[in-house]
């Protein structure tokens, strides 16, 4: 069954296609939640899952979307709802205070092809965290702190044991160099 059909069911209230969405799409947003937002509790996904459901019911049966102005698929729409309303919940988190989050206010609810492109860079993600596990200590150590924890060089230099924070980041630039070549190769 196409999405044009699906949101036609659903616009006239078809509650056993609510409950097929739900299923067919619960286990996925769940794991790409879990692997986007690595600090957010299982709960909380949950309950951001259950909230986007209800918005795109919402939206279907407001007239918000229809069969058409549906410009992308519909999982397409429904995990952007859920991507928007877990930067919200971040946001305004104490527990997530130290996160740096901007929410750009997009003019459709829809993101298009931003999910396949977010695959394709999960996997290159993937690739890069592989070849940091193979280079080993110290390089993975002092790679992470710098781009994942935004440590400064002087902090890094402190918990590694260099002297300097310039000693740290000639290290980091020879780390970096390596890891480029690891993937070139």
């Amino acid at each position: 069954m196409d999405d044009t059909m699906i949101v036609e069911k659903l616009g006239r209230g078809d509650t056993k296609m609510l409950k097929n969405i739900y299923a067919q799409y619960h286990h996925e947003f769940i794991g790409l939640i879990s692997r986007k937002f690595p600090r957010l509790k299982y709960d909380d996904a949950e309950d951001i899952f259950n909230d986007a459901m209800v918005s795109l019911y919402e939206n279907i049966t407001k007239g918000k979307l229809n069969k058409d102005n549906l410009t992308s698929t519909l999982k397409t729409y429904f995990f952007q709802i859920g991507i928007n309303k877990t930067l919200a919940f971040i946001k305004k988190s104490s527990r997530f205070s130290d996160l740096q989050v901007s929410i750009k206010k997009e003019q459709s609810d829809a993101f298009d092809d931003t999910y396949e492109e977010e695959i394709e860079f999960e996997g290159k993600l993937k690739l890069v965290e592989g070849c940091m596990e193979k280079m080993g200590n110290p390089c993975k150590t002092l790679l992470e702190l710098y781009y994942y924890h935004k440590c400064r060089m002087v902090e890094i230099a402190e918990r590694l044991g260099y002297n300097t924070a310039d000693v740290a980041k000639n290290q980091k630039a020879k780390c970096m160099k390596r890891l480029r070549k690891m993937l070139v190769n």
